[in-house]
């Protein structure tokens, strides 16, 4: 007969709370071998090597609900349920890897300016959030080597131009109702469309490009 331990022995064997253990009996993930008729349960061996794959597929990010429907399957295309997983995990990292972009952005300018207004912090959320589909849309318009080089610099030259964009907006927005032919307004829409070409060197082109549509 195999050895069998109590939930208390396995969650200390295995390594695992005695809470996770009765929510993995609860969702039908991993089942005792045996449950008494006072409710106690009982693990085996075969349990042990069933929890092994659990865990190891959680570790790969594989979700519950995911997990419970592979380890039942009785033919079970490892290969291409790993390369799918591969792909997810990719995606998760480049989103991760952005939004502490994002955070890295925020804080720089943050410790550049003590505050950020909110309005300001989204836009350039936004634009971090959406720089693949900004890439996509100058393609249209542009060679791609051209909107590769517009993308391509250095991340503390990009933190530093933020930073004076965001100051330029908070100075843009503060202006807000006066005359726009004042020689204030106009230095700071001079301001802003110098820091447009210094991001997007290949603005006129596009403008031209445009025209012709």
């Amino acid at each position: 007969m195999s050895i069998q331990y109590s939930i208390g022995e396995f969650a200390k064997k295995t390594g695992m709370t005695i809470r996770a253990l009765r929510y993995y009996d609860e969702i039908n993930l991993l089942k005792p071998f045996y449950i008494s008729p006072t409710g106690r349960r009982f693990y085996t061996e075969d349990n042990i090597m069933q929890l092994q794959k659990i865990v190891s597929l959680k570790f790969l990010g594989y979700p519950l609900e995911k997990i419970h429907k592979l380890i039942h399957l009785q033919n079970w295309d490892l290969q291409e349920s790993l390369e799918f997983q591969r792909h997810e995990m990719i995606q998760k990292r480049d989103h991760l890897n952005r939004v502490i972009r994002a955070l890295d952005h925020a804080l720089f300018i943050m410790e550049e300016q003590n505050t950020i207004d909110a309005t300001i912090f989204m836009s350039l959320i936004h634009n971090i959030h959406k720089e693949e589909e900004q890439k996509e849309w100058f393609t249209n318009y542009l060679p791609k080597e051209a909107v590769e080089k517009m993308f391509d610099l250095p991340e503390e030259k990009y933190m530093e131009l933020n930073n004076e964009i965001t100051s330029l907006f908070s100075e843009l927005k503060a202006a807000y109702g006066q005359d726009p032919e004042s020689p204030y307004v106009q230095a700071l829409l001079k301001q802003y469309f110098d820091l447009a070409l210094v991001i997007y060197p290949e603005t006129f082109e596009l403008m031209e490009n445009l025209e012709y549509l």
